[in-house]
């Protein structure tokens, strides 16, 4: 993988290129590289939230959500206004069909970044499962509203939002 060539290239102490050695890992579903290389960044930066918050997220991917909040929390302490650690904390818990805790994540995730269309997609899927359809078409509309991923706007065409 060309990535993977072109990181190698990088110095071994450089905080961001350590936490993209596992970010390459992650995509490839190599977990334990992935796991590898997040701990050496926060080995390397254990104040900097950013790794704890990619390694929740390849722990989400694995479908290990238990462990995946545990660095989500982490990333929050040390972080408390970077809102991906909440977010990606409250699609933890809506795969654990905590819904209803979910929605205090997003919510909190919304004080730091109220112009992310995921968030606000992703507390549109809370609320309609935690049965507030029409607090859910409000985080529709705003999530149609915003920049999305190609594929979630494909999911959320299919969501009544109007």
């Amino acid at each position: 993988m060309r990535a993977r060539a072109i990181i190698a290239r990088t110095p071994a102490d450089c905080y961001d290129c350590l936490r993209m050695r596992g970010q390459i890992d992650a995509a490839e579903r190599n977990w334990g590289g992935a796991a590898y290389w997040f701990a050496k960044a926060v080995a390397a930066a254990p104040s900097i939230p950013f790794a704890y918050a990619a390694w929740g997220e390849m722990l989400l991917h694995k479908g290990d959500v238990d462990a995946a909040i545990t660095k989500f929390q982490q990333a929050h302490v040390k972080g408390p206004h970077f809102a991906d650690p909440l977010e990606m904390w409250g699609e933890a818990l809506m795969q654990e069909n905590r819904s209803d805790l979910a929605l205090t994540k997003f919510a909190e995730a919304d004080k730091y970044a109220p112009d992310w269309g995921r968030l606000h997609f992703k507390w549109g899927e809370a609320l309609y499962y935690a049965g507030k359809e029409e607090e859910a078409k409000t985080q529709f509309a705003a999530a149609s509203r915003l920049d999305i991923s190609a594929a979630d706007k494909a999911e959320l065409a299919k969501v009544p939002h109007g």
